[in-house]
């Protein structure tokens, strides 16, 4: 098992030379045939896919307006595709660009806001889960227009960035095309979420355990992370945080040896997994990866110790994590990490792992505060952290903020305080309708050790099946 995506720079093969150097011979004006013949057909020939591979199809539902990318890509054509291909011709004023203009001047053309989806049919369209018939419905976009690279990520209806603008040179062409063969060549992993703000006090852990049960309901496999001290949501499902063994620790001392095999027979090992019944006959099952208070504050001391040969090891937490959850991916739909609303060693690690952040908040400002600084600078400033070691699997992305703890009638405060507030404080993320109302059921599962959708009849249990609708099952676009 290898830790992550290689970004180690190698020779050029013989293919990758040839596909280089047919790209130094394109006009920096040409046709999209010319860079599709020169270029993106090469790449994915090279990547071992043959001409019967690469198909030209209307993938659009019936009863919607005609969707013809440019190539969908097969692994095997009795399945759906693996990957989506949006090709644009070459522009002078991108070709051209300065290193330090590159990325900004992509933004602003309409080449690229065309092969996305902003002004036009793109990948946002193309791996849109409400306009796309399932069997053309791809895991994976490609954007590219022999100056620019990027890949996008379909999980259910969520579609958000994989990797950052990139630049096509000489020099890059090789390590894109790892990118587009690590891809390729692996199975769609679990999409790592976390459900956070720094102000506490706004359902962090309630919206986890239910947002995780709601997506089990729906057939998904879910495992439930529990970095929080508190450990609330362990014992809200009636687990005790005891009786999880130390596997903070054992995972490593393992990272440090590399021993990446034992570090997941450790994982497995530490999971416990608990069946829940429903009012109306169903049932789902929730695995459940805990720490108690003791075995993470250890880890957390360690992380944030300024002299680490003070302490047993001298390996960071961050990627310590994010090895642990590497090891998980591929066992699961989806992971949820919970995770206090300290700024410290663990929520840093969470940051430093996840895909995604979904942000909680109440209708107090305070919470609105927190919520909007996660969005505009804790999740960008981690993202262009983690953009410094690898350009694949780029993250964390905002999915927005839901309004959690409402009263029933907060619709009028919502409206005409809370909105007008964000606008001005020039917030532009999303802001979900589906908001979280608070109803005595929610503790009356608390009680019981039970997430509170096991309760189908309920309010509550509507509003969390409309939001996990909304943000992760049907078709969702984030790029912020």
């Amino acid at each position: 098992m290898v830790a992550s995506a290689p970004n180690t720079k190698t020779k050029p093969t013989a293919a990758q030379r040839k596909i280089i150097e047919d790209w130094a011979g394109l006009s920096d004006k040409a046709s999209e045939r010319q860079v599709e013949n020169a270029l993106v057909f090469p790449m994915i020939a090279a990547l071992g896919f043959k001409p019967h591979q690469i198909v030209s199809s209307n993938i659009a539902n019936t009863g919607e307006s005609g969707l013809i990318p440019d190539a969908l890509i097969y692994q095997d054509l009795n399945q759906p595709p693996v990957l989506v291909i949006e090709n644009k011709k070459r522009h002078p004023a991108l070709a051209n660009a300065s290193s330090a203009d590159f990325v900004g001047a992509c933004q602003q053309s309409s080449y690229y806001k065309e092969a996305v989806g902003y002004i036009s049919n793109g990948i946002q369209q193309y791996l849109n889960i409400n306009l796309v018939k399932p069997q053309y419905l791809a895991p994976y976009g490609l954007v590219c227009n022999g100056d620019f690279f990027q890949l996008w990520r379909r999980v259910d209806g969520l579609i958000f960035p994989l990797t950052p603008i990139q630049r096509m040179t000489k020099t890059s062409i090789p390590e894109l095309m790892r990118q587009l063969g690590y891809c390729l060549g692996n199975p769609q992993p679990a999409l790592v979420t976390t459900v956070w703000n720094r102000k506490g006090g706004v359902a962090k852990t309630t919206n986890t355990l239910n947002i995780g049960a709601t997506l089990a309901l729906a057939g998904k496999k879910v495992l439930l992370v529990d970095l929080d001290p508190q450990n609330d949501l362990t014992r809200g499902l009636g687990l005790e945080p005891a009786s999880f063994p130390d596997y903070l620790s054992s995972c490593t001392n393992k990272f440090e040896l590399r021993e990446f095999d034992a570090m997941k027979s450790i994982l497995h090992g530490a999971i416990q997994e608990k069946s829940f019944p429903t009012s109306d006959g169903q049932s789902f099952e929730l695995h459940v990866l805990s720490a108690s208070r003791e075995h993470l504050e250890n880890s957390r001391d360690r992380g944030q110790a300024k002299n680490q040969i003070e302490k047993s090891t001298n390996v960071r937490f961050e990627p310590v994590f994010k090895q642990i959850v590497h090891c998980l991916k591929q066992d699961y739909d989806y992971i949820l990490i919970d995770v206090s609303p300290s700024i410290d060693a663990l929520s840093k690690a969470v940051l430093f792992t996840c895909d995604t952040v979904l942000i909680p908040s109440n209708l107090s400002e305070k919470a609105l505060h927190h919520a909007i600084e996660v969005d505009q600078l804790a999740i960008p400033s981690m993202r262009e952290l983690r953009a410094r070691g690898e350009r694949l699997h780029l993250a964390p992305w905002s999915l927005g903020i839901v309004y959690s703890n409402c009263p029933t009638n907060s619709d009028n405060l919502i409206k005409n305080t809370i909105e007008p507030e964000l606008q001005k404080r020039g917030f532009t993320g999303k802001r979900y309708k589906e908001r979280l109302h608070t109803y005595t059921q929610i503790t009356a599962a608390e009680f019981k050790h039970m997430p509170v959708v096991c309760w189908q009849n309920s309010p509550i249990t509507n509003c969390y099946t409309q939001l996990v609708n909304k943000v992760f099952l049907s078709h969702n676009f984030t790029d912020r």
